[in-house]
């Protein structure tokens, strides 16, 4: 129990000394100091508040801190490129048969030249594609070659392009000539990063000329090193080579191949220059499809529609899916916006209650005050005085609670925007914090002390009242924090619902105990490749613990393949044209998965494709109105791999549930199956790792013992929402903060009703009321404000939610039990909050709440 001590001891000296008649001349530093020792002493004798003041208000900044850091990260992207305004990306709309668009950010090799051969208008045009290489050999002088394996497709980006990328983007130069470091397909530059890596006790100077060896047979000569960007920036490229006309380049079949990593740039003088330009390459695109359309004769439509991505917007292109770029979305980014000013406007809220209910006792401090004739000036310098110190404090703790919320959010926040900022904007950014809260949360209070009369002060003992109204404005307040703390709670109880629900949803195969590894890209061309991937899967098989094995694709991954295959039935004159999706499997498959047949039989022992078993979604979409009227038909490219199918599975996901179950093909294909789908034994759960060290070493006999890794299929499935996950761990976080500055608020009008109505308690007492009907009488106040603030969260956070979930082909029914939860946990958090007040007001002994003063 807190002990409350008096609020002011005030003498009528001190009382003049705090005075300051409109005629007096004080000098502005000792009034200020005056003012601040009285500040200081009562921020002192008033602990208990001082720290809920005090805490609030941490938590409040340490949330703005903590979103600005990551914020201003995010709006930090291409901060520094030169013409940013008129710089864009060309991405493509893509559609096969007639079928939905998808997009797509790359841009195939032809249209890049033609774009600069052909096309007028553009200042620059600069090509940024992907270079693939698994390893790099460093030659020494004199000691054995260091060799730095698998190169990390993500991380380590390596880029060919021309010398417009360096036109175009602000490197400084740490060594080589800008001019001439990219004029032949020997050269390399290297990133200050990357050449640091490769060279770690070389000077820029020496690293230059320096030999690298990419794939163990192309060899590049260092030309060039450049500092690493100084701001955030999708240009991630570390390892720079000449980009090359290749043959194939002329060919008509070029203009249709897209990859997302192949991107092209263009900057020009203004928007209308770069709509003349997209107008050009999009005419000449259309002709040479048109061209490619007569001589090859596809039997499939397609089409591609160029568009304009400006720069600025690239990094927040959500609806691009391309791995090899860190994207966020906008909505997230204003979503945190809100967020941190919500819980700043919460903080400051609850001070603005904690400090107006202590205002009717310090009765005797106000009325002295303008007894003697103290200015309004005056008192509004105190109370902001008061107000300034306690955001100061409050501001130096959100320094360490910052520091937690960051370890909270975990991978949310890359490590790049834990350590991005500039000092000189940070310290403006707690500036400004500091006076917007300031002014914020001292505003009211020092409004309202002046416009209390000091006659009514004394004749009510403290019971304070403006005008003919009592302060309703702190339950108005009280409402507008519970309303954002029910939609934070019903928020959060719906996204936990959702991500459940994809995680847990039967997805038509068996998922649990498999873990999956992948045979690594470089040994594809090993020897014997074929035949030892085979027989290590007999191997693994025979270790205990080990139910069974198979090789294949996984049901449900991010990654996947398709083509288009065609099926006719002899009575149409255009046969069925069908965009599928293409899994190599073996024949144990579909028993390791537990697929269910439907119709026909399982694919037969074979190292080469000879049947397919398709999906019920292909069946439909070919027409087969029973999966029995499939078995038997051909489908499959004419001329390529043309097959008939022996079965019909049911329907399973392959994606994730942003997206319809589509139309799957599974075939045999034993020089495409790189993938080991293993089944460990759920009764030898505690001997798992020992288990999984078997598999390694039985790798290490074939294959080199550092190429094995693996991870376990139901947390792949889960990582897939990632962004799900971090929106639920940010929205219980939010959540748990915003009850704990809602119930600090309630603290303070629980503690001026329980004041204010002291007598009355004392004479209810008197008359023989209990404890518990005190307590209840003072809480049903606090109760109906809960439920005005639930009443009109609950349509809010229902129209929000409801948006969220539209994203989801697959997703949950918002019902009733969210709502229910939530305003039960609010209205219980509120009771526990206000029955500390309630039951010590009522457990006080009525004798010194009837005492005349």
């Amino acid at each position: 129990m807190f002990k409350t001590v008096p609020f002011f001891k005030i003498t009528v000296e001190n009382a003049q000394s705090l005075a300051y008649p409109s005629g007096c001349h004080f000098k502005l530093l000792i009034m200020f100091k005056q003012i601040f020792k009285n500040s200081i002493r009562h921020l002192s004798r008033n602990r208990l508040f001082t720290f809920l003041n005090i805490l609030g208000l941490s938590i409040g900044i340490s949330s703005c801190w903590v979103i600005y850091r990551y914020v201003s990260y995010e709006l930090s992207f291409e901060r520094g490129l030169p013409n940013k305004e008129h710089t864009y990306r060309i991405i493509s709309k893509i559609r096969f048969n007639d079928g939905e668009e998808q997009w797509n950010g790359g841009i195939s090799r032809p249209i890049y030249y033609a774009l600069r051969e052909d096309v007028q208008g553009a200042d620059r045009v600069v090509p940024v594609y992907k270079f693939y290489a698994q390893s790099v050999i460093i030659p020494s002088d004199g000691y054995a070659n260091k060799r730095i394996e698998e190169l990390d497709f993500e991380k380590n980006n390596l880029i060919e392009t021309d010398a417009t990328y360096f036109e175009m983007l602000p490197y400084k130069w740490l060594g080589g000539d800008k001019h001439h470091a990219l004029k032949t397909p020997n050269q390399v530059i290297l990133t200050e990063d990357r050449a640091k890596f490769y060279f770690p006790n070389l000077r820029y100077e020496e690293i230059v000329g320096k030999t690298l060896i990419y794939a163990d047979t192309l060899q590049k000569t260092v030309s060039g090193i450049v500092a690493n960007l100084s701001y955030p920036s999708e240009f991630n490229g570390q390892e720079f080579f000449l980009l090359q006309k290749r043959e194939r380049d002329n060919l008509l079949t070029e203009w249709t191949n897209t990859s997302g990593t192949d991107m092209v740039y263009i900057q020009t003088k203004n928007r209308e220059a770069a709509d003349r330009v997209l107008r050009q390459i999009s005419n000449i695109v259309a002709g040479k499809y048109k061209q490619y359309d007569a001589e090859v004769k596809p039997q499939y439509k397609y089409e591609r529609n160029l568009q304009l991505l400006p720069v600025q917007e690239s990094h927040f292109s959500t609806f691009l899916k391309e791995r090899v770029m860190n994207k966020t979305s906008k909505n997230v980014v204003f979503g945190l916006i809100a967020v941190g000013i919500f819980l700043l406007v919460l903080a400051c809220i609850n001070y603005i209650n904690l400090t107006t209910a202590q205002i009717p006792q310090r009765h005797k401090e106000i009325g002295i005050r303008k007894t003697l004739g103290s200015s309004h000036k005056s008192l509004i310098l105190q109370m902001m005085m008061e107000t300034l110190i306690v955001v100061s404090i409050a501001l130096f703790c959100s320094a360490f609670l910052s520091q937690i919320g960051i370890r909270l959010l975990g991978d949310m926040m890359s490590e790049e925007a834990k350590t991005f900022g500039n000092p000189i904007t940070f310290a403006l950014f707690l500036l400004t914090i500091l006076g917007i809260t300031t002014m914020l949360a001292g505003f009211y209070p020092s409004w309202l002390i002046t416009r209390v009369n000091a006659l009514d002060i004394f004749r009510t003992r403290g019971y304070l009242q403006v005008g003919k109204k009592k302060l309703n404005i702190r339950k108005l307040l009280i409402v507008f924090q519970f309303v954002i703390a029910q939609v934070f709670i019903v928020g959060a109880l719906i996204v936990g619902q959702q991500l459940r629900y994809v995680v847990q949803k039967d997805m038509g195969f068996n998922k649990d105990a498999v873990i999956i590894s992948d045979i690594p890209f470089k040994l594809f061309g090993s020897a014997n490749y074929n035949d030892k991937k085979v027989t290590l899967a007999h191997e693994v098989r025979n270790i205990p613990g080990i139910r069974e094995i198979t090789m294949g694709e996984a049901p449900l991954s991010s990654s996947y393949r398709s083509t288009n295959y065609l099926y006719s039935d002899g009575t149409k004159a255009d046969p069925v044209s069908l965009q599928v999706f293409k899994k190599h499997v073996d024949n144990s498959y579909l028993e390791f998965y537990d697929l269910e047949l439907v119709a026909g039989s399982n694919l037969a022992p074979s190292d080469t494709t000879n049947a397919f078993v398709i999906n019920e979604s292909a069946l439909r979409a070919f027409g087969f109105k029973r999966p029995e009227d499939a078995i038997g038909k051909i489908i499959g490219q004419r001329g390529l791999e043309e097959f008939p199918i022996v079965g019909v599975v049911r329907d399973f996901h392959q994606r994730d549930f942003f997206t319809p179950i589509e139309p799957l093909v599974l075939m045999n294909g034993r020089e495409t199956m790189d993938t080991y789908n293993i089944r460990l034994d759920v009764s030898q759960r505690n001997k798992w790792p020992e288990i999984i060290r078997n598999i390694h070493k039985t790798w290490a006999q074939f294959f080199p013992e550092d190429t094995f890794s693996y991870n376990f299929y139901d947390e792949s499935i889960a990582s897939m929402y990632k962004k799900e996950q971090q929106l639920q761990k940010l929205t219980n976080i939010s959540t748990a903060m915003a009850i704990i500055i809602s119930c600090l608020g309630l603290f303070g009008l629980a503690t001026i009703t329980a004041f204010q109505r002291s007598k009355e308690i004392g004479i209810r007492k008197v008359l023989g009321a209990s404890v518990s009907g005190i307590v209840a009488m003072l809480s049903v106040d606090f109760v109906k404000v809960v439920i005005i603030a639930i009443v009109i969260a609950s349509p809010m956070v229902w129209l929000a939610t409801h948006k969220w979930l539209e994203d989801f082909v697959y997703r949950i029914e918002i019902t009733s039990i969210p709502f229910v939860l939530g305003g039960f946990t609010v209205i219980l958090a509120a009771l526990l909050t206000v029955s500390y007040q309630a039951i010590r007001a009522a457990g006080t002994n009525p004798v010194d709440s009837l005492r005349d003063e």
